[in-house]
């Protein structure tokens, strides 16, 4: 094949190739060395167009090495050497344009049944093969069949992530992490995998949620505004009332309350932002608010916010905030 449609190769820049046209693309690839240039810049502008920002070369080269030993792997299985030629090139265009062109936006094609998404410096919103939706807080990785073919439902997650997961009684949903599992039928729930405490935090917002520590060890079940925290050292599960959202609060950087009376706004605000909240007697605890704060790295901003509604005043020493008349 010396020519190919310009619509095969735009099909495949979307994500919307046709296995024919996938096959097509390839063998137009394995003609010549100028078909791949000449597909490499098309690619790279697609990307750079959607992309404005850059990664270093030590970020591709680790990508580049990483894909290139999975796709070695597969050549001693397979003897195609046009197909194996265009899978090494295409892997090599895949990296250097995505992780160049999408600073922010990493996704690796690891192999014929594995999808890898990373987000780099922003939440990323991913729609799973069941419809299931999951946002990627900064840094955070997730892995998952490109299918969900089998009995279960399963996802690998590095980092922090919401999910809200549709609904199926007969195929569970489980992510896993380094230390901990979790298993759902339908729920909407926040995991974050705190490596460098060697902790894992589950929160649950909507649902039932089934926690199991690393290698299995203890088992515990969430009902909504639930935490568990799983120690990998200590191999133990400690559960805890909590408002859920507030662990959410990355998504959007809002923080949601509902009928809320001030001791319970400031319980949420404890949780966010590592104070001691204390409201004095003399304010009015039986009153409830209702509203969204935009969320901000500066408590005092927050608060400033806070008192135009619920009418307070606020000191704050060290790590203790005191709200008056």
């Amino acid at each position: 094949m010396s020519e190919i449609n310009n619509k095969t190769i735009k099909d495949y820049l979307i994500g919307k190739a046709t296995a024919k046209e996938m096959e097509q693309l390839a063998e137009w690839l394995a003609v010549s060395e100028e078909n791949q240039k000449e597909f490499f810049e098309m690619e790279l502008a697609f990307h750079l167009g959607k992309n404005n920002s850059f990664a270093t070369s030590k970020k591709i080269e680790e990508a580049e090495t990483k894909l290139f030993d999975q796709i070695t792997e597969y050549e001693e299985q397979n003897r195609n050497k046009n197909k194996l030629y265009f899978l090494r090139y295409a892997a090599a265009s895949i990296v250097a344009v995505l992780l160049i062109g999408g600073g922010f936006f990493a996704y690796l094609h690891q192999s014929a049944e594995t999808i890898t998404v990373a987000a780099m410096n922003e939440v990323k919103k991913v729609v799973l093969p069941d419809n299931s939706t999951v946002w990627l807080n900064k840094g955070a990785t997730i892995s998952y069949a490109d299918n969900f073919e089998g009995d279960e439902r399963k996802v690998n997650l590095k980092g922090e992530a919401l999910f809200h997961v549709t609904k199926n009684a007969e195929k569970p949903f489980i992510v896993n992490s380094d230390g901990a599992s979790a298993k759902v039928l339908g729920t909407t729930f926040n995991f974050k995998d705190q490596a460098a405490d060697g902790k894992e935090v589950i929160s649950l917002i909507e649902g039932r949620l089934e926690v199991t520590g690393l290698n299995g060890e203890g088992k515990v079940v969430l009902h909504p505004n639930q935490k568990a925290t799983v120690s990998k050292d200590s191999k133990t599960i400690k559960t805890e009332n909590s408002y859920a959202l507030a662990d959410a609060v990355w998504r959007d950087d809002i923080i949601p309350f509902n009928n809320m009376r001030i001791n319970e706004i400031a319980k949420i605000l404890e949780q966010l932002y590592d104070y001691k909240i204390i409201a004095d007697s003399k304010l009015d605890h039986t009153k409830t608010y209702t509203g969204v704060i935009k969320r901000n790295k500066d408590i005092r901003n927050v608060l400033d916010g806070l008192s135009y509604t619920i009418s307070f005043h606020y000191t704050i020493h060290d790590k203790e905030i005191t709200l008056s008349e």
